[in-house]
């Protein structure tokens, strides 16, 4: 079978290949053999190839957070899948084109749910709805902020956050951006010096208590300069690839809560039926809410080096998608 790995860091372009390696074969009860068809290329793939990311596994050169794929062979005691069951897969290393999972890391999905959207659903969304969900209890007609607005999770905050009747700021890097952003979403703000006050000219100074952050870097301080006292500004991403910025007073005599989500960890403390709730929940709503992120291409295994490449061009459309088809 083919797999794609890496074996030292750097340009994700360089460093990144297609290899053949031992088809793998169900060793132990209650697992499912599944054929990977289709993966998105990810930013936490990109800083994994680059080596801001820790590997998931040291021993391991294959990468990957999210695919999805077909159910090819089930093992002893599997009693919720069958074979030829569409599924994503909710482990970690999954550029390749054959899995062994527990029955318990993969999820079932409908049988007419779009293969492309099935493909970007395990990350994005769920992270999404997890940082709405887990870190403040927000009520319809509260003000939340975000930044990297114009981003597959971004975009999904955005729309999770109007269907749930809460007010959104958006924060985006580039000027052109803003364009790409839907207004109707909430308010769309360009990052700068004085975020906090064009902020604040828009709520009406209204407290702001929850802001979530996949930059790092001066964005970090910038957020929290939005939000009330007491507020909670959840990190989970470093776009910038720097260290987030934090006035040690804003801790001190603002109260404000520093938190980070990992949906690796998430995944792994919830109970299986807390994510086949999650991800039941999120497949219905995905088309109404347009949730899952824009296709720019799809690219096959073998052109690894050449979706990579895509991957990180600012231009992008949307996710580059990769098949093993």
């Amino acid at each position: 079978m083919r797999q794609i790995q890496f074996v030292r860091t750097g340009d994700p372009t360089a460093v990144v290949q297609v290899v053949e390696a031992p088809k793998p074969t169900i060793a132990n009860p209650g697992e499912v053999l599944v054929r990977v068809d289709l993966f998105p290329i990810n930013p936490a793939d990109l800083l994994t190839l680059q080596g801001f990311y820790p590997r998931s596994d040291p021993g391991s050169p294959v990468l990957g957070i999210e695919a999805t794929g077909t159910v090819e062979e089930v093992g002893h005691g599997v009693t919720d899948l069958n074979v030829g069951a569409r599924v994503i897969l909710l482990g970690r290393d999954l550029w390749r084109e054959f899995v062994v999972a527990d029955q318990d890391d993969v999820v079932a999905l409908s049988p007419d749910f779009d293969p492309r959207k099935a493909a970007c659903l395990k990350v994005n969304p769920a992270t999404a709805a997890l940082l709405l969900r887990e870190f403040a209890a927000l009520e319809p007609g509260d003000w939340l902020v975000q930044n990297a607005a114009n981003s597959a999770v971004g975009r999904a905050v955005s729309a999770l956050g109007h269907h749930r009747g809460l007010r959104v700021l958006s924060v985006v890097r580039r000027p052109e951006l803003a364009d790409a952003t839907d207004p109707d979403q909430g308010a769309v703000l360009l990052d700068g010096a004085d975020l906090a006050r064009r902020t604040a000219d828009i709520t009406g100074g209204q407290p702001v208590g929850l802001a979530l952050d996949a930059v790092a870097g001066e964005a970090t301080a910038r957020l929290i300069a939005v939000c009330k006292d007491g507020a909670t500004v959840v990190g989970y991403g470093a776009a910038s690839a720097q260290a987030a910025q934090v006035d040690p007073t804003a801790l001190v005599f603002r109260d404000i809560r520093l938190r980070g989500f990992w949906l690796t960890r998430w995944l792994a403390a919830a109970t299986p039926s807390t994510r086949r709730e999650l991800y039941s929940e999120l497949e219905r709503l995905a088309d109404p809410l347009d949730l899952t992120a824009q296709i720019d291409s799809i690219v096959p295994a073998n052109d690894i080096g050449d979706a990579v490449a895509r991957a990180l061009e600012i231009g992008a459309a949307g996710k580059v998608l990769v098949s093993f088809a």
